[in-house]
């Protein structure tokens, strides 16, 4: 047998492999090394490939095409650095349970640590975050591939679903000649045969009393799970809960709730319910997890995967598993029990929709967004303030949400927001640094013709920093955390070939411009001190208001 035989042998049978569990989308950056992979890729039948030249956006846009749906999407890159780019993805998906195939093409062993161009220590390099690893064996003469890779996709595969989700890492070295054998497509003959079970423990304890229901992000559909419809419950949800929009009693103002409410209230709270349900991923909102964080009250958490999160306190006991069956049997009904909270969250919803008027901040900005966005627009929200303030002023609740909140950092979220715009109506609302930070991700809407809804807000700087204790140094402020970048988008936007709008006023945010067809970048510029200052006035309002309720 040939090398090229061999190779060719090896390398489409593993993409064949993956593909029958569920690897029907690949993500490829440009490399000599990869070549056989990416040929691979690109002609299988079932396969649909991406190219983006840049590994470090490519990683965060296969994270948004498996974002959505939890399907296994697959990365394949040449060797050296090019591997190391995805790193801060691969971390992204470990938390947040998304099942990234990783393919890095590798030097051979051969050529490793004898100074070879493209050659680093790949063997286990996302060894914190994948949650399998492998190195496949040289392709070469009397090496049997079949057993070998059979064993190995069956194994990593275990990871593309279920309660153990998250991503897998194939390294792959390869020697040169690396031109496969194109006529082998009869290698490509296995049909999808991915299977996912759901588990619910053997012992669930039924609860009674009053309950109280935190639903963080799930990949679940919580839609039609009855127990939260009991009259004895109550439902906070985080803005990427989607259960929040068929629900229109469920309590989405939770964040200036908890920032509100006296030491007196909040005795009183303590009071009214027997039990905390925390289901999925932690809160976004600081001052709903402080108050988990100290209250007395005894708290579950139901988590859809083993790696669970305890954050911000340790339960009294954890179920994994089917969120929906665990639901359904660890809530009992029963009689009704205080509207205090449903109260306060009405009173906070009219009170801004009473007072937002009054400003012209970031705030108020995103008020009229969110009101002006079309309702079947899905929305991507970068960390830092454009989540806090959509936790804060979206009072119409229609909105399909999404944000990266493992990590909560500001990596790749262009590039998550354009992966996940290839499959429905997408409108990303970033900073200006977030937006610089990952500026290469949005090339993917020119090469592959994707539409997405842009909207900058431009602080020149980190807007975030101005909310917490640091501000009062003003002497470094500015220059260890405010960073003033002083970028005009617009220039970006020609770069990139976006449509530009600049926004200077509040009535500039229109109905029309928000829901033009294609792709565009709306820039709206706004000034941090102003902004931290009107932010600051409504909450002082809202507080106010909150402790006035009995």
């Amino acid at each position: 047998m040939s090398h090229k035989t061999a190779l060719t042998e090896q390398i489409f049978t593993l993409v064949d492999m993956l593909y029958r569990e569920g690897m029907t989308t690949v993500v490829t950056s440009p490399g000599s090394r990869s070549t056989p992979l990416a040929l691979a890729a690109e002609i299988h039948p079932g396969i649909r490939t991406f190219i983006h030249p840049d590994e470090r956006s490519a990683a965060f846009f296969a994270l948004g095409l498996s974002k959505k749906d939890k399907q296994p999407v697959g990365l394949i890159c040449t060797s050296g650095t090019a591997a190391a780019n995805y790193t801060p993805a691969v971390a992204e998906a470990d938390l947040s349970h998304i099942p990234l195939v990783i393919l890095t093409a590798d030097r051979p062993a051969e050529l490793r640590d004898a100074g070879a161009p493209q050659a680093i220590i790949q063997n286990n390099m996302y060894q914190n975050y994948a949650r399998y690893f492998t190195e496949l064996p040289i392709a070469e003469s009397g090496v049997p591939q079949g057993f070998i890779l059979d064993n190995k996709v069956r194994r990593a595969a275990a990871f593309f679903g279920g309660t153990a989700c998250g991503p897998v890492h194939f390294n792959i070295p390869i020697r040169e000649p690396l031109m496969p054998d194109m006529n082998r497509v009869d290698l490509f003959h296995r049909e999808p045969s991915r299977t996912l079970t759901r588990t619910v423990p053997d012992s669930i304890e039924a609860l009674s009393g009053h309950i109280l229901v935190i639903l963080g992000e799930t990949h679940t559909d919580l839609t039609d799970v009855k127990a939260l419809d009991c009259d004895n419950v109550t439902v906070i949800a985080d803005p990427r809960q989607h259960y929040r929009l068929h629900h229109s009693d469920v309590i989405t103002n939770h964040d200036l709730i908890f920032l509100s409410l006296t030491d007196t209230q909040i005795q009183d709270l303590e009071t009214q319910f027997d039990y905390i349900i925390r289901v999925g991923e932690p809160l976004t909102s600081k001052a709903s997890n402080q108050f988990l964080k100290r209250t007395k009250i005894p708290q579950i958490v139901i988590s859809e995967y083993d790696n669970i999160k305890t954050f911000p306190k340790e339960p009294v006991k954890v179920y994994t598993g089917d969120v929906q069956a665990i639901l359904d049997q660890i809530i009992t009904s029963g009689v009704p029990g205080s509207d205090f909270l449903t109260r306060v969250n009405e009173g906070i919803g009219d009170m801004i929709e009473k007072n937002v008027r009054h400003y012209g901040d970031e705030g108020r900005m995103m008020y009229e967004i969110l009101n002006q966005l079309d309702d079947s627009h899905s929305i991507f929200l970068s960390s830092s303030m454009p989540i806090r303030d959509y936790e804060r002023y979206d009072l119409k609740n229609v909105h399909r949400v999404y944000a990266n909140r493992g990590a909560n950092g500001i990596d790749g979220v262009v590039s998550t927001a354009l992966g996940m715009s290839a499959g429905e109506k997408m409108t990303l609302i970033i900073g200006d640094v977030a937006l610089y930070h990952d500026m290469n991700g949005l090339i993917m809407a020119k090469l592959e013709q994707l539409n997405i809804n842009v909207i900058v807000f431009n602080n020149n700087g980190g807007g975030i920093f101005s909310f917490l204790p640091q501000y009062t140094h003003k002497e470094h402020f500015e220059r260890l955390f405010g960073t003033p970048i002083d970028l005009n988008f617009r220039h970006t936007a020609a770069l990139y070939g976006y449509p530009y709008t600049e926004v200077e006023d509040v009535e500039d945010i229109t109905a029309d411009l928000l829901n033009r067809d294609g792709r565009q970048i709306i820039e709206i510029r706004t000034d941090r001190t102003e902004n931290l200052e009107s932010h600051q006035a409504l909450k002082n309002e809202i507080a106010t208001k909150v402790q006035s309720i009995d």
